[in-house]
């Protein structure tokens, strides 16, 4: 059965994001946030998480996100390299999300078979800051690389950032 990881930073809505597509049919791992230096949210990944997406047809994918910090990086990692294709998700809008970006998707290629991968920008952003960022992207040597905004709490959105990314896969098993 195909993986879809979603990595990003702390708090960018990866959990959020597999709920909205599995509901409560997800295994989580959050536990409270000690670190509120960090993130003033409530709660915090400390685990794999997973949920499975029935697409029909008998046709299964499966959801696997990825904690944001550093000292999960080992975790992050394992997950990624058991994936056919990434979400990477960033707040287009933060000073830092174009190193981050950069950082995942270096991470995301530098595995033994890379997956695809997506970038997800999760706040509102102006579609010129939209293309400003893609455009980054490549200038700073990632290639072409789809970047899509996406409200994380609603499933039509991810379902359709899926829609999306399982497309390039699709064209990606019919290249020669």
């Amino acid at each position: 059965m195909p993986r879809i990881a979603f990595m990003g930073p702390m708090g960018v809505g990866k959990t959020t994001a597999i709920r909205a597509l599995c509901g409560d049919d997800m295994v989580a791992s959050d536990v409270p946030n000690l670190d509120r230096q960090a993130h003033a949210k409530e709660f915090t990944t400390v685990g794999a998480e997973f949920g499975q997406i029935d697409l029909g047809d008998g046709e299964f994918v499966q959801v696997c996100g990825c904690p944001g910090q550093d000292r999960f990086d080992f975790l992050r990692q394992w997950v990624v390299s058991a994936s056919v294709g990434v979400f990477v998700m960033v707040d287009a809008n933060a000073p830092d999300a174009m190193e981050a970006a950069g950082a995942l998707l270096a991470e995301a290629a530098a595995a033994e078979h890379p997956p695809l991968a997506l970038v997800l920008s999760t706040r509102p952003a102006s579609a010129a800051t939209m293309q400003a960022f893609a455009d980054g992207l490549q200038a700073a040597g990632h290639g072409v690389v789809p970047v899509l905004q996406v409200d994380v709490r609603k499933r039509a959105d991810v379902l359709q950032a899926l829609g999306v990314l399982v497309s390039m896969l699709s064209l990606r098993s019919e290249s020669p």
